[in-house]
């Protein structure tokens, strides 16, 4: 059984959500940031150990190479950051469809009873077109909608 929540509920679930996901990515870009420093000073310090005591070549080669590798592992991070970011805002637009389209049938149930019909289908034709791939709402479309429901009706 499915269990119906109020708008405020849906809302505050939504909220909850973003800042969930708003915290994790917080964490994961500072995550990065550390990775990329730490890299960067172990480059420096590989490049010092190797000004300060040449003869000391294989620790300055050696600690140039984890460096680099670290730099790699931020480099990483913030590739998964930055996809992890995208998922998140695409989550997050399709729950605010979710909930506009749940104020939508809600204002409709509370509408006079002989416009249900007609604004049910202006509704299912919002849903339909918004799954289109994105397209400019120009006056030829919506008069095509009109007509099309001037003849469905």
């Amino acid at each position: 059984m499915i269990e119906e929540i109020t708008n405020n509920q849906f809302v505050n679930k939504l909220r909850e959500f973003y800042d969930t996901g708003q915290s994790q990515q917080k964490v994961s870009f500072w995550v990065s940031i550390v990775a990329v420093t730490i890299g960067f000073i172990v480059i420096l310090f590989s490049i010092y150990l190797f000004l300060n005591n040449p003869e000391k070549i294989k620790e300055s080669v050696l600690l140039s190479v984890a460096g680099v590798l670290s730099e790699f592992i931020a480099a990483a991070f913030f590739y998964i950051h930055n996809k992890n970011l995208a998922q998140l805002n695409l989550y997050f637009e399709k729950l605010i469809k979710l909930q506009d389209t749940q104020l939508a049938i809600s204002l409709v149930e509370k509408m006079n009873e002989k416009n249900h019909d007609y604004m049910y289908m202006s509704i299912i034709n919002v849903l339909i077109l918004r799954n289109e791939p994105n397209k400019e709402l120009t006056p030829e479309l919506v008069n095509a909608l009109k007509q099309s429901n001037v003849k469905g009706t």
